[in-house]
């Protein structure tokens, strides 16, 4: 499958080719975002351009985007990480990822924490958890159900209807073990968001040892309303990283 990945600044449709292995993280810090739900890479561009000093990458999730190469089939949450390790291409980076995005960039960071060096998630849904908000649950539920609802619409439209169910649905149940996280983890939640998302991710910040980042105003599609305060938050997590490592030897 060919993924859309592009990077600032890259060639258009490209991505920089890296240092080699005895380069150190003398060069640019190396962040990934990973987008959520009816959203493509292309969203987080205007966050992206307010990090000049960050190699900062972000493609479309499979069957998501302008440019979809899909086979009609959604994928499960270990196919989502095999897409991020290939963006990845065996250098270690911070990863952030947005809504139902942060389950792949947590997911990825326990199968691969030699890679994912630094993990942050903003306003991640986690209703199969018992520490999560139980009124969320029924909300997701009545939402993939409208989903699952044949209705008119484009090409894209129906194909991003069938994606969205079939992702939320994944969340019902036990995607990973908060407890196997072992990268320095950060949440995020805007004052402006449902309020679900701040119970649930201070829950999720308790049960996973993770530092908690509270915007005042902010909302659920922060990286859109408010890019420099997203690009804020990307930093954060980049930060995160160690200040000298190794790139990873082996590539999935």
């Amino acid at each position: 499958m060919q993924l859309c990945v592009t990077a600032v600044p890259a060639e258009e449709g490209g991505v920089e080719p890296g240092p080699g292995p005895e380069q150190r993280s003398a060069a640019r810090s190396r962040v990934v975002l990973v987008h959520g739900l009816r959203d493509e890479g292309a969203s987080f561009d205007p966050v992206a351009r307010l990090l000049p000093d960050l190699e900062v990458l972000r493609y479309d999730r499979r069957g998501w985007g302008a440019c979809p190469d899909w086979d009609g089939v959604a994928a499960d949450l270990d196919g989502h990480v095999d897409d991020l390790l290939r963006v990845l291409a065996g250098r270690p980076a911070a990863v952030v990822g947005h809504s139902w995005g942060g389950n792949v960039a947590l997911a990825a960071a326990i199968r691969r924490p030699d890679l994912v060096e630094a993990v942050g998630i903003w306003e991640t849904a986690m209703p199969w958890a018992e520490w999560w908000p139980r009124e969320h649950r029924a909300v997701i539920q009545e939402t993939i159900d409208r989903a699952a609802v044949t209705r008119p619409g484009s090409p894209r439209q129906i194909r991003e209807r069938a994606l969205a169910a079939a992702e939320m649905t994944l969340t019902l149940h036990p995607p990973f073990d908060p407890g196997e996280l072992t990268v320095p983890r950060v949440v995020g939640y805007g004052t402006a968001s449902f309020p679900h998302f701040a119970d649930g991710l201070r829950a999720f910040a308790a049960q996973a040892g993770a530092d908690t980042v509270r915007f005042a105003g902010a909302s659920h599609m922060v990286h859109r309303e408010d890019p420099a305060g997203f690009a804020s938050f990307v930093r954060r997590v980049a930060d995160l990283r160690p200040t000298t490592t190794l790139v990873a030897e082996r590539v999935e």
